[in-house]
């Protein structure tokens, strides 16, 4: 389940109302991404983050004087990032702000659209959530939701117009288009209305493979599990699962032999090898090198553990090109801080930066 669904869950089982923060559009220089949010709820909790700093505690704001209305509601409002908000980042964001009081009916039972995304991310199926921007407070677009899947469209709107437009847009941003995205809906009467359509998409996700549940590999997972991946977790030791103590809805954890798991993997995954011994780490990475289906194979140890693997590689002739994408040591730049955390922060910093080069190579 993703995080700010779980936090909606959370504020509902204390039947506290919420406000939902979305970045929906941003332009130049700015601390967040298109897509980012914020859950902020009646007792003050905060989950998530759109970039820190005075647009947040501007939103915050926003979203504490919304909570005090007697009505769910929703708008959108433009943040222009210069000296009057404090911030010199010199861009812009639009940010959705939607508020529900924990009675909203819309919000409970099997056929609420929480428990269709719930579903939806239970099941890692692509979907489409769009919502009815209701900056003139018209009761007529008031909590309106609609969800797309490649197979159904929900809609909770009597309008048709409205739905089919819904519907027809969604599909477009399933197959092309960047999310979220905002377009224009006139109705029979002329009223113009604004429609938010978010994306997520399973599909999409980065896969990445943590082999090895010890201390740095528990020290990451909180690290990962923030970034958007899909997340796999292999380990032959169920005790080292069972030492950590966060939340697992967003891992997969496989419990099983290292080098069997390795057949199973999707590809183009991107892996990090941090096992408790170096026979297994060799064979993992033996196997991968032979599957070829990867996108990065990092492993821990030294340069000189590295040497030697690659060079074992080589005597066996396996391709050049697929030995140059293993790389060892990851998570070692540091020469003090060689605690659990710090090497963990490093390897993700190893992988953060290998798939932000990756994808400026493809846009070249």
């Amino acid at each position: 389940m993703s995080s700010w669904l779980k936090s909606i869950k959370t504020a509902l089982a204390l039947n506290n109302g919420f406000v939902i923060i979305t970045i929906i559009a941003t332009k130049g220089s700015t601390p967040c991404n298109n897509g980012d949010k914020i859950i902020y709820t009646a007792n003050e909790a905060i989950y998530g983050s759109i970039g820190g700093g005075n647009l947040e505690f501007k939103a915050l704001s926003s979203a504490k004087d919304m909570l005090n209305l007697d009505t769910s509601s929703n708008q959108l409002i433009k943040y222009p990032l210069g000296a009057t908000l404090g911030q010199c980042c010199g861009g812009y964001v639009k940010v959705l702000f939607e508020s529900f009081l924990s009675s909203n009916s819309t919000l409970k039972g099997r056929d609420s659209w929480i428990d269709k995304v719930s579903n939806f991310y239970k099941e890692s199926e692509d979907f489409i959530l769009a919502t009815s921007i209701d900056n003139d407070n018209n009761s007529k677009l008031d909590k309106q939701k609609f969800l797309y899947t490649h197979n159904n469209f929900y809609s909770s709107s009597d309008d048709k117009k409205l739905s089919n437009f819904v519907e027809e847009h969604a599909s477009k941003l399933m197959k092309n288009y960047q999310s979220p995205r905002i377009v224009e809906f006139e109705d029979e009467s002329g009223f113009k209305s604004e429609i938010c359509l978010e994306k997520s998409a399973s599909s999409e996700l980065l896969p990445v493979v943590i082999f090895g549940a010890g201390h740095i590999s528990r020290a990451l997972m909180p690290i990962i599990t923030n970034l958007p991946v899909k997340l796999i977790w292999i380990d032959d030791r169920q005790e080292q699962f069972d030492k950590y103590q966060r939340d697992t809805s967003q891992i997969k954890i496989i419990c099983d032999e290292f080098v069997e798991s390795v057949s199973d993997l999707p590809d183009d995954i991107y892996c990090l090898v941090i096992t408790y011994s170096h026979k297994i780490d060799f064979e993992i990475c033996e196997k991968m090198i032979i599957q070829n289906n990867f996108s990065y194979l990092g492993m821990i140890g030294s340069t000189i553990k590295g040497r030697k693997f690659r060079d074992r590689f080589i005597k066996k002739s396996y391709p050049e090109e697929v030995i140059d994408k293993f790389t060892c040591p990851i998570g070692q730049k540091q020469k003090i801080l060689k605690s659990p955390t710090a090497i963990a922060v490093v390897i993700a910093m190893d992988l953060i930066n290998f798939i932000e080069n990756q994808k400026q190579i493809k846009v070249l």
